[in-house]
């Protein structure tokens, strides 16, 4: 069952593979098929979660839906096939890799294989997940699956907060939706999502960095992913890296506009940060940072066609997550105590002082090697080996703006939580930095001098 359960994601996944080429296909080396099929990874998932809720609207309790996929697999490859027969073929140049970086590369793989098969025996070991994915992810797509004709019962209000029926169904829908196409409900499917994304997630941050900046850079990228404690969420089968995958889409797609001035990848930024919203909560917050944050420069540059390829790119994903919540999810507890408690919980000094003191704690010490927080290497890297190239650094101050956004968008969840604030801090504060951690990689790996430039007389 574990290969058809492969097989089943591989239409979804192709489908995303093939609309990542049209979008790069001139680049072809073994690198930047690495990018392409990283990024094909979340696109084609959230393209198949966006559609079969869509379907489940409209044809709920037929079993057609392994059409749908097809259908979409084929458009994918028709486009991909049309782009090709119309287009130069140019060959890509060979790779050189001289012995540094070599060296570097070694090192990111061993690293990398080894923490992906950690994750990989923790996620079969537990293979029908941990708390949060039993009792809100495959509990959702086990009411979709199992009666789809109420479908909407699996986010029924009446259901204890213990079940978060509130939460946006990506997760949910792309297990249910795999189930319907095996006819079968296995717990293979959630685990291979799982490891999708965390694949998808090491792949993304190297492949983005290799046409960025170079191999060495990506290696030491992927030394900083994998050599942590990040993908742990991954073997759980949380949605923490899925929505980590997309901030991280996000923002390559961010820093492959600003170096090519492509339009379309500014759109797909746009459904990037869409489908961050439509896989989690705390996705809302980067959605809504990063519009501000391209507004803002947009006003700045006194051109807002940034802003309305954007938008565009978000329209689909934005759409569905407000139906979502406005026709069919229960509120969010986090506001059902009245605006009089929320405000008595924002002026409380107690609670600030708690939270910040937790946000401090973590960020010195926490994730990182020998007691030292990753985000404190991150941040001490960044200043010793920032990149006079100026080059990519609209990009990198967009990127760091979002993200310290996305962290005081926790910080405001956090003051309003109608749970016990130590308890809720300690459950969920590593998991909330795990989630803007690979995008923090990439943008001071993509603003800082590369390994190469060690090893060599000229400088960046």
């Amino acid at each position: 069952m574990s290969v058809l359960a492969l097989l089943a994601f591989s239409l979804p996944v192709l489908t995303g593979v093939s609309i990542t080429h049209i979008l790069w296909a001139d680049k072809n080396n073994p690198f930047d098929w690495i990018l392409k099929l990283s990024l094909g990874i979340g696109v084609g998932l959230g393209i198949s979660s966006l559609s079969y809720f869509v379907y489940l609207i409209i044809f709920a309790g037929s079993p057609y839906f392994l059409y749908v996929e097809l259908l979409f697999l084929l458009a994918a490859l028709g486009v991909a096939y049309l782009n090709y027969r119309n287009s130069a073929h140019i060959p890509s140049p060979r790779l050189k890799l001289d012995l540094p970086q070599i060296a570097i590369l070694l090192v990111a793989v061993v690293v990398s294989v080894a923490t992906f098969l950690g994750v990989a025996s923790y996620g079969y070991q537990r293979i029908r997940g941990d708390w949060d994915t039993w009792m809100i992810f495959n509990r959702s797509a086990r009411f979709l699956y199992r009666a789809p004709q109420t479908w909407q019962d699996a986010f029924s209000p009446d259901m204890d907060l213990v079940f978060h029926a509130d939460y946006p169904p990506l997760v949910a829908l792309n297990i249910a939706a795999q189930w319907d196409v095996l006819d079968e409900e296995t717990a293979f499917v959630p685990m291979l999502q799982g490891l999708l994304f965390s694949f998808a997630t090491l792949g993304l941050c190297f492949g983005a960095l290799t046409g960025l900046k170079s191999p060495g850079q990506a290696g030491l990228g992927l030394i900083l992913l994998a050599g942590v404690s990040f993908l742990r969420e991954g073997g759980r089968q949380t949605a923490d890296v899925p929505l980590a995958f997309y901030m991280l889409a996000f923002v390559t797609f961010l820093f492959f506009y600003y170096r090519e001035k492509r339009t379309i990848l500014m759109a797909f930024a746009g459904f990037m940060a869409g489908l961050a919203a439509w896989t989690k909560n705390e996705g809302m917050f980067f959605l809504l940072g990063s519009a501000g944050v391209i507004t803002l420069i947009a006003l700045w540059q006194r051109s807002f066609r940034d802003v309305l390829f954007y938008l565009v790119g978000a329209l689909l994903p934005l759409t569905a997550v407000l139906y979502f919540k406005f026709q069919i999810a229960p509120s969010s507890e986090f506001l059902s105590a009245g605006w009089s408690t929320i405000i008595q919980r924002l002026t409380d000094m107690s609670r600030h002082q708690m939270i910040f003191g937790s946000f401090k704690n973590y960020f010195l010490h926490g994730g990182g090697w020998y007691g030292i927080g990753i985000f404190v290497i991150l941040g001490a890297y960044l200043l010793l080996f920032y990149s006079r190239n100026r080059e990519n650094s609209t990009a990198v101050l967009a990127s760091l703006a979002i993200l310290v956004l996305q962290v005081m968008g926790y910080y405001l969840v956090y003051l309003i939580s109608p749970y016990d604030l130590k308890w809720h801090i300690g459950f969920s504060l590593g998991r909330l930095f795990d989630q803007v951690y690979p995008a923090a990689v990439l943008a001071v790996l993509a603003a800082t001098r590369t390994p190469e430039t060690a090893f060599s007389s000229t400088s960046e």
